[in-house]
């Protein structure tokens, strides 16, 4: 009677150490499942910018687009017989683009990448270089734009006068709305006209560089932007 009391009792406790064993093994169970799933989300869920933040990029970006849309439409309108349009008179397809002396947009804005032994990508790209070369064309061509059509007699070329105030008008848009861009720093070389027909073929040329300029400008804006 004594030895099965004594069994009972030793079942009873090798039963408790159970129970305790169990307990013990599910809360650290638990805890390592709590850990696991703040480390998921502390991973997948990265920083993201505030909401007007990411409204400004956007209003940023979106005028740029319009900015190049116009160009385009500009420089690629067909041209009417017997109309005083922008470029009678000559092919403006047939000469070459001439980009602003003055900046190096392409250069500082184009980001070098490099691959790294553990094949990660790094870029000595300079943001504030870049943002200050496009404000610094944007402000070149608004100027040039603004003398050029002050040498036209509006009424007789109202046509062109109204094609190169959308110009204007974009790129005006561009620079208020862009809280990105800074102050524009003054141009040592500006347009200055010459004669009409030269002035009307210089036109072409500097529209045809800046168009190209304008598809770099919209390249750097979108990768400042995104945040890369």
């Amino acid at each position: 009677m004594g030895i099965k009391l004594g069994e009972e009792r030793v079942r009873r406790k090798r039963s408790r150490s159970k129970e305790v064993v169990l307990e013990g093994g599910e809360r650290g169970y638990f805890m390592l499942m709590c850990i696991a799933l703040v480390s998921r989300v502390a991973v997948a869920s990265p920083v993201r910018a505030s909401r007007s933040v990411q409204s400004d990029y956007e209003l940023c970006t979106t005028s740029a687009r319009s900015l190049l849309t116009t160009l385009k439409r500009v420089l690629e309108k067909p041209e009417k017989m017997g109309s005083n349009t922008l470029f009678h008179g000559f092919n403006c397809t047939d000469l070459g683009a001439v980009m602003n002396p003055n900046t190096q947009t392409a250069s500082v804005c184009q980001p070098t990448q490099e691959v790294t032994c553990s094949d990660q990508k790094t870029s000595p790209f300079s943001q504030n270089k870049c943002l200050q070369n496009i404000a610094n064309d944007l402000d070149y061509h608004r100027s040039m734009l603004a003398e050029y059509v002050s040498t036209l007699d509006q009424k007789s070329n109202s046509e062109s006068v109204k094609e190169l105030n959308s110009i204007t008008q974009s790129i005006r848009n561009l620079q208020q709305s862009c809280k990105l861009l800074p102050e524009p720093e003054s141009s040592e070389n500006k347009w200055t006209p010459t004669s009409s027909f030269e002035d009307r073929k210089d036109l072409c040329k500097q529209l045809k560089g800046f168009q190209v300029r304008t598809i770099t400008i919209n390249r750097a804006l979108g990768y400042i932007c995104a945040g890369e």
